[in-house]
């Protein structure tokens, strides 16, 4: 059984205004130790993930830790809307690729309103 999280939003490492740094980004990854961030707007609009990679390829072609993270994220990475039976399907993705730590949870408005984590306990302390 692969075990989830809940998440508060607006007290979390793993989400981040799309005008954020990508200084600010790589700060917020090393804490949450999932190699990935959920990118909001203002209203909690989901706008994309951003991982380690995204990073690292972004910073290959220019990006500077100055970037705002909106320049380099994943605009159509999976994500689950909040209709139906939200546990089972983070679980079925957790369990079909084992790359996937974090899948955002979305309503019908494309607004982030939970996040599902792999496993919530921080896998070590920083």
């Amino acid at each position: 059984m692969i075990i989830m999280k809940k998440v508060d939003l607006k007290n979390s490492s793993f989400v981040m205004n799309e005008n954020s740094l990508i200084r600010d980004a790589m700060g917020a990854i090393t804490d949450n130790q999932r190699g990935t961030i959920i990118v909001i707007d203002d209203s909690f609009y989901f706008q994309g993930l951003a991982t380690d990679g995204d990073i690292r390829r972004g910073m290959l072609k220019g990006a500077t830790m100055e970037t705002p993270i909106s320049k380099i994220i994943n605009t159509n990475p999976v994500v689950i809307n909040k209709n139906g039976d939200i546990d089972k399907k983070a679980e079925e993705i957790f369990k079909a690729d084992s790359s996937i730590s974090v899948i955002p949870i979305v309503d019908d408005n494309n607004i982030l309103i939970d996040i599902k984590t792999r496993d919530p306990k921080k896998r070590k302390e920083i």
